[in-house]
């Protein structure tokens, strides 16, 4: 940790200065430590593989399915799911839900605010972030 990282305390419905209000820790936030950010979403993202950082959901309510490495689950609220960097994986929502969506190291909320805000080639975005989307 380093002498610019201070202690944070973030009310209800407010988020790191420079996203938005899901954005409950960024990389600048945590000295480069994690991002979380708290997803209510029906949704999920295509089957992928991270070569950098391992991601983590928590279910907070709703139920999501997860495919990691040709498995399939079923995770409902209070469940948790490990992704290690290296293994492909997806996931979706069953209707609406609510996760806590963690990567360590740090990448997701500036992955994801350039991901969506891409005009042209999404791949080229994702390659950046060493996340490949496999079909």
């Amino acid at each position: 940790m380093t002498a610019t990282v201070k202690p944070y305390v973030l009310p209800p419905g407010t988020g790191v200065p420079g996203f938005g209000a899901e954005v409950k820790a960024s990389g600048a936030a945590t000295g480069g430590m994690l991002t979380l950010i708290e997803s209510r979403t029906v949704g999920g993202a295509p089957r992928h593989v991270h070569s950098r950082e391992d991601e983590y959901f928590y279910v907070v309510s709703g139920t999501i399915t997860v495919e990691i490495g040709g498995e399939h689950f079923e995770v409902g609220a209070g469940g948790f799911v490990f992704l290690p960097r290296g293994i492909p994986h997806s996931w979706d929502t069953i209707g609406e839900a609510t996760l806590l969506m963690i990567t360590t190291p740090p990448m997701l909320e500036s992955f994801l605010a350039e991901y969506h805000a891409a005009d042209a080639d999404r791949d080229q975005v994702a390659a950046r972030y060493g996340v490949t989307f496999l079909k």
